[in-house]
């Protein structure tokens, strides 16, 4: 190769190494417009936002009616029932005088404690029936309801979210045992009577909202109308009709304010599906959305009866159990629902235990 040559070549060499460099320049440079670009909202020079995970929601101690609820942004959006999950098992309990010593009192009236033995025939009988959600009726307050609690754990049946509705006056209180938490609390403690605000319900109106691990909401109310035992049976009767209109248009109210939400009301009535206080709530057209249905639960023979009055000797259907139309589309009527007939049912209450699986 001649000196001349050799002068070309590293002429030629020195230029391929400076287009390199250019090149090189150009594809850094470009890589980072690049990542200032696409890794943002569409602005050069921002950045992408960053994933916040948030903490799970602490459960919080229920609040009675007047109070503010546990969540003050409102109910969280409702997720469908998954049609091949696990349904919610409510059961609905009238456990008769559930007063245990040491409880305050809220009336004049002297009180006894239900002995230990029907306490542990009412836990058996709940439990039999393995429920997530136990409503119920005449439980004397916050220290009955722990001392039902703690029976039922015992037995395997968890259920550490609790309330109880407690009003001045009435000993008998309608309470809630959950597996889940209890996400809000419109309770209603002093309710004016439907025609009569002045005069409240006596025992007020349980309203809850569960939401369970798969994101799934139940609204649950619950009531207790005028015992049978009065001087006067017709003011009686008409005084349980005026009740029970008053918790229906209640709850046709919040239907319409939640059209979606799946909603269940248990409840000692008092009266039968024959007499009106049961007939007012199932009133309205078949294809109205707050149109409520009552369930027919029955026990093991095929039998319906949810108190037996042992003086008369008669059998009533005085438990209710009420499906707005979200929940009567899911629920199976013949093995979705039943009535708890265990021999130990005879000895913790004058009623019987019903149950219906929610999905």
């Amino acid at each position: 190769m001649t000196a001349a040559q050799q002068v070309l070549r590293r002429n030629l060499l020195r230029r391929l190494r400076r287009t390199d460099s250019l090149l090189l320049v150009m594809v850094l440079l470009i890589a980072v417009l690049g990542r200032s670009y696409w890794g943002g909202e569409g602005e050069v020079g921002q950045s992408a936002p960053a994933v916040v995970m948030l903490p799970a929601e602490e459960d919080t101690e229920m609040r009675a009616a007047g109070e503010a609820p546990a969540e003050e942004s409102g109910i969280p959006p409702v997720l469908p029932a998954k049609k091949k999950g696990e349904p919610v098992r409510l059961l609905t309990y009238n456990v008769k005088n559930y007063f245990v010593a040491g409880e305050p009192q809220r009336s004049r009236y002297v009180l006894r404690p239900k002995p230990e033995s029907a306490r542990e025939c009412v836990a058996e009988v709940i439990a039999s029936a393995a429920p997530q959600v136990v409503g119920l009726v005449e439980i004397g307050g916050q220290q009955a309801l722990a001392d039902l609690q703690a029976r039922l754990a015992r037995r395997g049946v968890e259920l550490p979210h609790a309330f109880v509705l407690e009003r001045m006056g009435e000993d008998r209180a309608l309470g809630i045992l959950s597996r889940w938490p209890l996400v809000e609390n419109h309770s209603q403690r002093d309710y004016g009577l439907f025609g009569n605000h002045r005069r409240k319900l006596l025992r007020g109106i349980l309203d809850v909202t569960l939401r369970t691990d798969d994101g799934r909401q139940f609204r649950v109310m619950g009531a207790h109308l005028k015992s049978r035992v009065a001087e006067n049976a017709e003011a009686a009767a008409a005084l349980r009709e005026q009740e029970a209109q008053t918790v229906y248009d209640y709850a046709r109210r919040q239907q319409q304010l939640q059209p979606k939400v799946p909603l269940v009301i248990f409840g000692d009535w008092n009266d039968t599906p024959a007499d009106p206080a049961v007939r007012v709530m199932v009133q309205g057209g078949k294809r109205e959305a707050t149109t409520l249905s009552r369930l027919s639960p029955r026990d093991s023979r095929g039998e319906e009866w949810t108190h037996y009055f042992r003086s008369g000797r008669q059998y009533y259907v005085f438990d209710q159990l009420f499906v707005n139309g979200v929940l009567r589309a899911r629920i199976q009527p013949r093995k979705g629902c039943g009535v708890v007939d265990i021999p130990a049912a005879e000895r913790a209450s004058d009623h019987r235990a019903l149950w219906v699986d929610l999905r």
